[in-house]
């Protein structure tokens, strides 16, 4: 038997390293990560797939429906106006932009120390999840859990579009 058939298959290096690109997955994940770390949402709001801007807004809204309620505001209107692209030049997008945070698991530290845990994992032809942790934990067995991120290939790029390894789930209430 022939340890290399003539049909064998090889694929350019190119294919396998193209989850490593600058403009990749893993790129986008950490690009967007240092903008929410440091405090730039607005700037990181243009790489957040608009299905999870409109979670996430949604989310914010519900929480303070009340509140809104009282200023003469309808919770969706504001959830959809900020959700938008022009959602940073929204006279409330202080405010949520100050409740947003990074969930428990990713702790105060800097986005610089951030790292990927391993290749992106596809799970749909434009879709990837990104585990990102802590480089100084990699390769130890104490490990803080890593960041868990869903992209999402679009025309303008990999965007940001859920937490975990699920789409957000868009709805309202909004599912915790």
């Amino acid at each position: 038997m022939d340890p290399q058939p003539e049909w064998r298959l090889e694929f350019p290096s190119d294919v396998f390293d193209s989850h490593c690109a600058r403009d990749g997955a893993i790129a986008a994940a950490l690009a967007w990560l240092g903008k929410v770390v440091d405090g730039r949402l607005g700037e990181a709001w243009v790489s957040t797939s608009p299905p999870f801007r409109l979670a996430l807004t949604r989310y914010w809204c519900w929480n303070r429906r009340f509140v809104l309620h009282r200023a003469g505001h309808d919770p969706l209107e504001i959830a959809a106006a900020l959700a938008d692209d022009d959602g940073p030049a929204h006279a409330l997008w202080s405010a949520f932009a100050s409740g947003q945070r990074l969930p428990d698991s990713a702790g105060p530290v800097p986005w610089s120390r951030w790292v990927a845990a391993g290749p992106p994992e596809p799970i749909g032809p434009d879709c990837e999840v990104v585990e990102l942790v802590l480089a100084d934990t990699v390769g130890t067995d104490h490990r803080c859990p890593p960041l868990t991120l869903l992209l999402r290939l679009s025309p303008s790029g990999w965007q940001v579009a859920g937490h975990g390894r699920v789409p957000a789930k868009v709805g309202w209430p909004p599912s915790q």
